[in-house]
């Protein structure tokens, strides 16, 4: 027997409370919501007692269904996430977001795109919204000339835009990356090469100076690895193929580590070793940056630069908003890594052993060629010798 009808659209209801569809607060009333799934008055009528018996609204003193906590109609904020729509519901960004604006009092709405050009990413930012985080890569240049004349009310993920007054909602400070190459240094990695996929538009990765640095540190090598995915391609499909071609020209033979620069090309990099026989943990290293929830999926985990519990950020962007305690001249909201203790900076997981001084017991020499090419000097295979 199916599921009834009731129940259905009770689920859809459901659906689109948690992804922050009723700005007021407010569900529509029986009659809108009979004509919009065709049902009879007392089909409707079931749907919506049952999503207060499951305690998902409430009945108001005016008769309407409305999510609990929310402000009727006079939200102190109403507030956007525009994000790509491939992100589950439990990504810890998202949740940091709307757990926010439901702790502040402010509305919540999922806005997801397809892809960085598709139309609603530009209707967003024309829309009534006093906050808009988003996170859209890559930023055409028509993109961010807009997102620039809205900088008082558009909050960027990740990427620092910071030099056009745009607010950024950061995790851990990219020298965290830092943290990653000692970790490494102190197990055997003395070439830890650097990989990236992700379209952006900046050259090179602003991650890729904190790596350059960190090698100098600590006396190690590396090449850089570089070929941006054009969507809609995913980074995941593009890393394999580009780790693929890498492996076959001999070009990571050598390496002990590669440091990706999040989580998605080093999920492909670690298919890509796998197809071609290239054990992680056992060959060679693998880590990025970021993500933890994602490398946590992975078969090996991912060692990653981990990112803290974001609600105190976010919850200090939000009270900038609101003017409980402004702070007009903070652009960029990040974890510094004096402010966290030594242990909450790296995720440990399987991609990484032990030790890697016996370069004997490693199997990569299958894929190594006599001698790398001569010529070193393009981006995407500078030799780091520091």
């Amino acid at each position: 027997m199916g599921t009834p009808k009731y129940v259905q659209i009770a689920e859809v209801l459901r659906r689109r409370i948690v992804h922050g569809d009723y700005l007021s607060g407010a569900l529509p009333g029986a009659p809108k919501l009979m004509q919009e799934f065709e049902t009879s008055y007392m089909t409707t009528r079931q749907a919506m007692r049952k999503l207060v018996d499951d305690g998902v609204v409430v009945q108001g003193s005016n008769g309407r269904l409305e999510v609990p906590g929310a402000f009727g109609d006079t939200p102190k904020l109403r507030v956007a996430y525009l994000h790509h729509s491939g992100i589950s519901l439990n990504d810890k960004w998202r949740k940091a977001i709307s757990g926010a604006a439901h702790r502040y009092g402010c509305s919540y709405q999922d806005i997801p795109y397809n892809y960085s050009d598709d139309a609603v990413v530009f209707e967003t930012l024309d829309q009534n919204f006093d906050v808009i985080f988003f996170h859209v890569t890559p930023l055409h240049p028509l993109l961010l000339e807009k997102l620039r004349r809205r900088s008082d009310r558009v909050v960027s993920l990740f990427t620092d835009l910071t030099g056009y007054g745009i607010r950024c909602f950061d995790g851990i400070n990219i020298e965290a990356i830092g943290n990653l190459v000692e970790f490494l240094h102190r197990r055997g990695c003395r070439r830890i090469d650097f990989f990236t996929v992700e379209p952006r538009l900046t050259h090179p990765s602003p991650r890729q100076l904190p790596w350059e640095r960190a090698l100098a540190r600590y006396g190690c090598t590396g090449r850089v690895w570089d070929d941006r995915v054009t969507p809609p391609e995913t980074s995941l499909a593009h890393a394999i193929d580009y780790a693929d071609r890498l492996i076959r020209e001999g070009e990571l033979a050598g390496a002990d580590a590669i440091f990706c620069t999040s989580v998605e090309p080093a999920r492909g990099l670690i298919r890509a070793l796998a197809d071609h026989g290239i054990r992680v943990p056992e060959d060679i290293a693998v880590v990025s940056f970021g993500s933890p929830e994602q490398a946590r999926t992975n078969t090996p985990s991912i060692t990653v630069v981990n990112t803290p519990d974001l609600m105190p950020l976010a919850s200090r962007i939000f009270e900038h908003y609101l003017g409980i305690h402004s702070d007009p001249g903070r652009l960029h909201y990040r974890f510094e890594l004096e402010d966290l203790a030594p242990e909450e900076i790296l995720w440990i997981g399987e991609s990484t052993a032990a030790d890697y001084h016996r370069k004997s017991a490693r199997n990569f020499s299958r894929c190594k060629q006599e001698s790398f090419p001569s010529d070193l000097s393009s981006t995407s295979n500078k030799e780091w010798a520091l």
